[in-house]
């Protein structure tokens, strides 16, 4: 009842009745009020003050929460919005178990963080969700949030030439003839415990 509030400044006894409430015995001199003054001009005194330290309080408020909310928006960024065509990466989070088979020696921290590009089918921006173009084998509901999905970046080879990919061309071999593309293999010999 008599300690200060952080957010308005003043403990409720002092907005309810316009001062601090006294220390029973005082420790310091109370001022006594003048007996000559008029009933009147005090209770405005007193209704001047009280009008006073709530306009205070409501502007302290005000103040925390100017400031609460510039500390929350702080860790917040700009939502990034895509059209119908753009291709995006889709954040495996809710998918691991996808990834991560018992049958597998899969670990989760080396697992990819976002699966390969999508084409937004259709874009919800008043909900902030697109809808992607996933494989049929996938049995999930197409629609996803923004924050679930990133641009899909190409490397551009004029800022990094040697992190693009070439693509080699046909294996010619020393009789100048083309290698044959293997289709599948017909058997294999075990070798150690039957790999």
């Amino acid at each position: 009842m008599n300690t200060v509030n952080n957010s308005i400044g003043f403990s409720p006894f002092q907005l309810k009745t316009g001062h601090s409430p006294y220390l029973v015995p005082p420790f310091s001199q109370v001022l006594l009020v003048d007996d000559t003054s008029d009933e009147a001009t005090r209770a405005a005194e007193l209704f001047t003050c009280l009008n006073t330290d709530i306009m205070e309080a409501k502007d302290n408020l005000f103040l925390v929460k100017v400031n609460q909310a510039a500390l929350a928006n702080r860790s917040r960024s700009e939502e990034v919005s895509y059209v119908v065509g753009d291709k995006v990466m889709l954040s495996t989070f809710h998918r691991r178990c996808d990834y991560m088979e018992r049958s597998d020696n899969h670990v989760a921290k080396f697992m990819v963080r976002y699966d390969s590009p999508y084409k937004v089918l259709h874009s919800y921006p008043k909900f902030s969700a697109y809808t992607l173009d996933l494989p049929a084998s996938t049995n999930i509901f197409p629609t996803f949030h923004t924050s679930l999905l990133k641009p899909s970046l190409k490397n551009d080879p004029n800022l990094f030439p040697l992190r693009q990919h070439s693509q080699p061309g046909p294996i010619i071999t020393t009789d100048g003839a083309e290698e044959w593309e293997v289709e599948s293999i017909i058997d294999h010999c075990p070798r150690g415990h039957g790999f």
